[in-house]
């Protein structure tokens, strides 16, 4: 299994936002990405706490005989809910602030990948030559769009397409959305922020990695987005399942 990651400001943005999580045991990994909002460098703030809160409680777990994957995604991002909540109350500035976290916990022994996610960071598998998106956006469009209220054209250029439902720190109480998936030889996962998605479709992702391959297509996504826009920070990590040492070309 080899792992490539970068995070980059974008055009836009004075300061990058997004904060991610490259964190390899024995038996477990675990990968995530956050992407904080709210004023005066709040939302940097929102995502360090969530990927720091996540990052100790995983190191302290993993390697206990009774740890369980879904168990610890709620717990942890339970846990970093209320510490961005308690700092927000602290210091005026973080006042409101929160963050998206989409993250992805590998159990190496049973080949399984749990996936949890609050916001519209989002994670994908590729696998036999389609894209599949496997977090669903906890957005305001996406809630029409599930009602049938518009269409999935009129959401990608919706008013409102930023409006988050779900961020961790926005409630006290915050509720994940946890999947399971069995991984096979050679699938791909992407974990990344909405500085991607807003300016690449999924097609163009998609074939942007199948191209140029796991190790150069983080480099090659983010200049897209960039000249595409550029308008947010952008973080993105590409997950290989490498078993038999081939590259990702189909």
């Amino acid at each position: 299994m080899n792992v490539f990651f970068e995070t980059n400001k974008g055009l836009m943005r004075e300061n990058n936002e997004d904060s991610f999580i490259v964190e390899e045991s024995v038996r477990f990994n675990l990968y995530a990405v956050a992407d904080g909002m709210g004023g005066h460098r709040a939302g940097e703030v929102a995502s360090s706490i969530a990927i720091d809160t996540v990052r100790e409680i995983f190191k302290k777990s993993c390697e206990k005989n009774d740890f369980k994957v879904p168990s610890f995604i709620i717990e942890s991002i339970e846990a970093a809910n209320g510490r961005i909540r308690k700092e927000a109350c602290k210091n005026k500035e973080c006042s409101g602030m929160g963050t998206t976290i989409s993250m992805m916990v590998v159990d190496l022994l049973l080949n399984t990948a749990y996936i949890g996610n609050v916001g519209d960071s989002r994670v994908y598998i590729l696998r036999n030559g389609e894209i599949t998106q496997i977090t669903e956006d906890h957005t305001y469009v996406n809630e029409l769009l599930k009602k049938g209220r518009i269409t999935s054209e009129e959401a990608k250029h919706h008013p409102k397409r930023n409006i988050i439902t779900r961020a961790v720190g926005s409630e006290e109480y915050i509720q994940a959305d946890i999947f399971e998936i069995e991984l096979f030889d050679n699938d791909v996962i992407l974990l990344c922020t909405d500085g991607l998605t807003t300016h690449l479709t999924d097609e163009k992702i998609f074939n942007t990695i199948k191209k140029y391959g796991s190790s150069e297509s983080v480099q090659k996504l983010i200049k897209l987005a960039n000249d595409n826009g550029g308008t947010d920070n952008i973080t993105i990590i590409i997950v290989d399942n490498i078993i038999r040492g081939e590259t990702y070309d189909r």
